[in-house]
């Protein structure tokens, strides 16, 4: 196999994944799945927010595309109306020109949808999210209520600055956890309640500092005391003050660091599968934060779909999807991005209830269209492999949607989040980079105040005021709903703006990568996302089960 074009790398295309691709007549990847990953990851603007104008209303709107952006950008519910059609950009194929500089001038001139939300109440400033109620600046998340500055959070209650946690109330500063009452600052940790610094836990109550431990109560850093003796301890950290949490979270990451065991990857009732933060999967290849997948291989944040490979959000039973970007219900589709419910079909772009239709945008409900053009059945099918032949020879047929063509900055997108590039690093590559990203919120708005480091001593009227990021310099501000949640787990507020915070709880987890190591009892090869140089001690499932049960 020829090095990745991209980094140079060597790689291997899994056996599996050739006969996948045998099977929907696509060519070998040309780029390593890290490379792969990346350049999808520079297609999803997820956390960045900007008022603009609504391009067919005129009406203020909120939007994952800035003012300044080339795109038309409709309001979301105005998108989805009869009020437009995009084939009136309808086009014929020029031989003569390459197929990606064409798919390009057509993307440009379809509206694009402005967030993508649905059925949501009063949770105007979030986005990849359906059914939240009361909720603000939460992100690839659905189903919660009153909930605040979190990612990929499901089914929760009163919780804030979460990442990746489920059917969950009153989590504060958690990551990876489940099914939960009232915890802080913990991690991996499932039905536990009334805690504070929690790693891999389950069905504990009442612990703080604890790592490792199954159905424990009143434990501090995994030692046992009474009710008595543990409330008094507790009340004595005080964790309310600034001072007192940084040493407590010292102290708890110096101990876990240095006792706690952790399983080579971090998932249940899987069958054959590599990855990391994985669910009821059989038969996948390095998926990450996903469940109920089969036969699928390179998947992030995928869902109840088999026979897919290479996609960021894959869900609701998709089948034989291969480079999809935002795919919901999809069969036998390939290179998409924000495509629902659509089959037969390659290089989409916004399109949805599409069938048989190749190289369109901004489409609804058509079939047989090239280039937004309608065809007859027969007329499409003769064209479509007369322009497939002739890419081909080009050598763009089976490539993947590039990063030059994504509408969004790529420090706009999740790839900065995941593979950071300077300005001119993006740019030497030929991918976009959004200058003055954050100008609208660095508008003056007032003096900035300083922020008490007891959550006691903290004014009700710090709503009103401007803090200042203590590693950017940035202005952020702290909304009445969050306010009251630091009292209640009465923690004191934060110090860095919400980007910092998020980004700094993607640097607590592995990353999204595989590494080959041994178990560091039994000895036994696994693939894990624990790079082998770091001090963690990883076991293999069985020897893990051994330590922790």
């Amino acid at each position: 196999m020829p090095p990745c074009t991209h980094c140079q790398s060597a790689f291997t295309v899994q056996p599996a994944e050739k006969e996948f691709l045998k099977g929907i007549d696509m060519p070998l990847p040309s780029l390593c799945p890290t490379c792969r990953r990346q350049q999808r990851f520079a297609w999803r603007n997820e956390r960045k927010l900007y008022h603009r104008k609504c391009d067919l209303t005129g009406k203020q709107i909120i939007s994952v595309y800035s003012p300044d952006s080339p795109y038309k950008v409709y309001d979301q519910h105005e998108w989805h109306t009869d009020k437009w059609d995009g084939q009136e950009q309808g086009r014929d194929y020029n031989f003569n020109r390459p197929f990606f500089e064409q798919f390009n001038e057509l993307m440009l001139a379809t509206p694009k949808i402005s967030v993508f939300t649905s059925q949501n109440v009063n949770s105007d400033f979030t986005n990849g999210a359906q059914q939240d109620k009361n909720c603000y600046m939460i992100f690839v998340s659905d189903h919660n209520e009153e909930c605040y500055y979190s990612y990929g959070i499901d089914s929760c209650t009163s919780c804030i600055e979460c990442l990746n946690c489920f059917k969950s109330t009153l989590l504060m500063e958690c990551i990876d956890c489940s099914e939960s009452y009232n915890l802080a600052f913990s991690e991996r940790s499932h039905n536990c309640r009334d805690s504070f610094f929690l790693s891999d836990c389950k069905g504990c109550a009442d612990c703080f500092g604890c790592f490792g431990l199954r159905n424990k109560e009143f434990h501090i850093f995994n030692e046992p005391h009474s009710k008595e003796d543990f409330r008094q301890k507790l009340k004595e950290l005080n964790t309310g003050n600034l001072g007192a949490l940084d040493a407590a979270t010292s102290a708890f990451r110096t101990r876990a660091g240095a006792q706690q065991i952790h399983q080579y990857y971090d998932g249940n009732g899987n069958e054959n599968v590599t990855g990391d933060h994985i669910v009821n999967c059989r038969n996948c290849t390095e998926c990450y934060d996903s469940g109920d997948l089969e036969d699928c291989g390179y998947l992030i944040f995928s869902f109840k779909s088999k026979d897919c490979w290479d996609g960021h959000v894959v869900v609701d039973h998709c089948e034989r999807t291969y480079g999809t970007i935002s795919t919901i219900g999809q069969y036998n589709t390939q290179f998409t991005f924000v495509s629902f419910y659509s089959k037969n079909s390659q290089y989409l772009d916004h399109c949805q209830y599409c069938e048989d239709c190749f190289a369109c945008s901004g489409l609804k409900k058509k079939r047989y269209c090239i280039l937004n053009k309608q065809y007859s059945k027969e007329e499409y099918e003769k064209l479509k492999a007369k322009i497939v032949s002739h890419m081909k020879k080009s050598g763009e047929w089976g490539l993947p949607l590039p990063p030059s063509l994504s509408p969004f900055g790529y420090n706009e997108t999740v790839a900065q989040e995941y593979f950071p590039l300077t300005q001119k690093e993006a740019e030497k590559r030929g991918w976009k980079w959004k200058e003055d990203t954050d100008s609208q919120t660095s508008a003056y708005q007032g003096p900035n105040s300083r922020t008490p480091d007891d959550i006691r001593d903290v004014p009700d009227d710090i709503v009103q005021k401007i803090l200042t990021c203590a590693k950017t310099g940035k202005p952020f501000k702290i909304i009445p709903q969050e306010l009251a949640l630091y009292r209640e787990h009465n923690l004191p507020l934060p110090r860095l703006c919400f980007d910092e915070r998020h980004v700094g709880r993607i640097r607590r987890r592995n990353p999204r990568q595989l590494w080959k190591r041994e178990c560091m009892k039994c000895g036994k090869e696994l693939e894990s996302s624990y790079e082998p140089s770091k001090p963690e001690k990883i076991y293999c499932e069985e020897c893990y089960l051994k330590e922790v049960y």
